[in-house]
């Protein structure tokens, strides 16, 4: 899985009682990841917020990565 392009959807966002996408952020340590390009994308799946958000982010990350033949790091909020 080195090099690989990750989303994470932190669902449930429009519950009281959520975690922020910062929080789940921080307890899946991506922070920590250095050799992949990732984001994390605040959803509400029951009204589909954040759903197409996230899907566009991933389809326009792979599209880069693929012309350019490699995979970039960092985080993106």
């Amino acid at each position: 899985m080195l090099n690989s392009v990750i989303l994470v959807f932190a669902n449930k966002q429009d519950m009281r009682s959520y975690v922020s996408p910062r929080e789940v952020c921080e307890g899946l340590g991506l922070l920590d990841l250095k050799n992949r390009k990732w984001h994390i994308q605040g959803t509400c799946a029951l009204q589909g917020d954040g759903l197409y958000e996230g899907l566009d982010w991933l389809s326009s990350t792979l599209t880069e990565v693929r012309a350019a033949g490699y995979s970039s790091v960092g985080p993106s909020f």
